[in-house]
């Protein structure tokens, strides 16, 4: 069965004989949250005894294949819902066993895999290609089952979302308002439900203002600030100046210029600390953990992981050093700040990539 979307994998669960296999996964949070307890309604009629809970990091396999064994009595369906399966949590010959045991599963049996924490595939050309070590896990359930991605979506999408949740929940926000609610927060859905759900406690029934969001809402990182950081480091000089005049349009006084290095400088220690993560074979919960990332700011560590694969820890360290010193200068010398970010922007395109090249 080909690649569906979240409604024709709602859809497709819904059939009086679904299919057994069901992977999901995506970087729109919400929306997979949503469709898995969607599907989980169906299935088991809301009766929570319906379904068995794994967790695919620490798989225990014994009892797993055993669920999977189970035929319901009294229950339309034995569900077996898998969190976060990692291939490189489990040894290759478990996962291979526990494959050809969803390949065969009894009647009335459904195993759901639900990735919420783990970075499964990386967007190319604008089509999702799935990593190395989970292509295989996603092609068994393309093949035998259903292979669901919940895509990021624009802010223009976010931005009806956010309209339509406001108005079921009683409240207003107009378009212009909703759709930079969606750029704050980076068009990440997990963020943008946590910032609206504040709004709509102020806004009490009434309409949210451009004045609340200015007041209430975390402004994040501009997204042109991850692209300047990727083009740095990946030598494209034009696109990286092209985003600088981008970034510094509306001014480029000392206070923007500072805020703009302080931004730079949290990115490219967000992408260096994930850099490390993944170097120690962690995950992004481990990451957050470790260096104490709030819940409602994890999706920069996401984020982080997704972008650094190309980039180096000599790259990185160099162009957080770069920037530190830039800022220094901006706070103590006479030079214009707009001329000494952009000379940090060309010490950083000429960063060595290995250890090699600080000799």
């Amino acid at each position: 069965m080909p690649r569906l979307s979240p409604q024709d994998t709602l859809r497709e669960m819904s059939r009086e004989a679904p299919p057994s296999c069901c992977y999901i996964c995506g970087e729109d949070g919400v929306t997979a949250a949503a469709l898995q307890k969607r599907i989980l309604k169906k299935l088991t009629d809301g009766d929570a005894l319906s379904y068995t809970v794994f967790d695919g990091q620490e798989l225990d396999f014994d009892r797993m294949a055993e669920a999977c064994m189970f035929c319901p009595m009294f229950q339309p369906y034995n569900v077996i819902v898998i969190r976060d399966l990692d291939p490189d949590a489990i040894p290759a010959a478990t996962l291979d066993a526990a494959l050809q045991i969803w390949k065969d599963l009894p009647e009335r049996v459904v195993v759901i895999v639900m990735i919420s924490s783990l970075t499964v595939y990386e967007v190319k050309r604008g089509e999702p290609v799935f990593t190395a070590k989970h292509k295989k896990i996603a092609s068994f359930f393309e093949k035998h089952g259903v292979l669901c991605i919940c895509e990021k979506k624009n802010a223009i999408q976010l931005g009806k979302q956010i309209q339509e949740r406001a108005k079921r929940h009683g409240c207003g926000i107009g378009r212009n308002e909703a759709e930079l609610l969606a750029n704050r927060c980076l068009c990440d859905s997990t963020l943008i439900q946590t910032e609206l759900d504040k709004l709509m406690a102020c806004a009490d029934g009434g309409e949210i203002t451009l004045e609340m969001l200015d007041a209430l809402t975390a402004v994040q990182p501009d997204g042109d600030v991850f692209r300047l950081a990727k083009a740095v480091t990946a030598g494209k000089s034009t696109e990286a100046f092209s985003l600088l005049q981008a970034l510094t349009a509306k001014s480029e006084d000392s206070k923007t210029i500072l805020g703009l290095l302080a931004i730079l400088t949290n990115t490219f220690t967000d992408l260096y600390r994930a850099k490390l993560g993944l170097g120690a074979a962690k995950q992004q919960s481990e990451i957050a953990a470790d260096f104490a990332y709030p819940k409602n700011k994890d999706f920069l560590v996401r984020n982080a992981m997704r972008d650094c694969r190309n980039m180096t820890l000599p790259q990185l360290r160099a162009c957080i050093r770069i920037l530190r010193e830039t800022d220094r200068a901006c706070k103590s010398s006479r030079t214009a700040p707009r001329l000494l970010l952009e000379q940090a922007i060309v010490q950083m395109l000429r960063a060595p990539h290995t250890e090699e090249g600080f000799r």
